[in-house]
């Protein structure tokens, strides 16, 4: 039951983080860069990966990154950081088939 009240709050935090982001990008004049940003900070925010040291729990990739890394003597963030890069290799791979798919349209 903690675990999902965690997981519930870091849903309602990773939403407030996205709402700033949503405010800080709207000057943004390029539609496409600015949904490029959004929808990268939301990957980033909320794709899990497994924590290295309790085996089955799983918290967000980027702060399992950084407590490996950075606070643990002996921690590996290499698993959190490849999970990170491919998604974020994921979300740019879409938005370049996107962006082909609107240029062939337009043709």
């Amino acid at each position: 039951m903690d675990y999902l009240i965690a997981w519930g709050l870091v849903l309602l935090a990773g939403l407030g983080c996205l709402g700033g982001i949503f405010l800080l990008t709207r000057a943004i004049p390029s539609p496409w860069w600015r949904s490029l940003i959004r929808s990268l900070s939301a990957v980033w925010l909320l794709v899990p990966a497994q924590i290295g040291v309790v085996d089955g729990y799983y918290a967000p990739a980027f702060i399992v990154a950084l407590f490996e890394g950075v606070f643990r003597r002996e921690g590996d963030p290499d698993p959190a950081l490849l999970i990170l890069g491919v998604s974020t290799a994921v979300v740019l791979l879409v938005y370049i088939a996107v962006l082909i798919l609107r240029r062939r349209r337009n043709s």
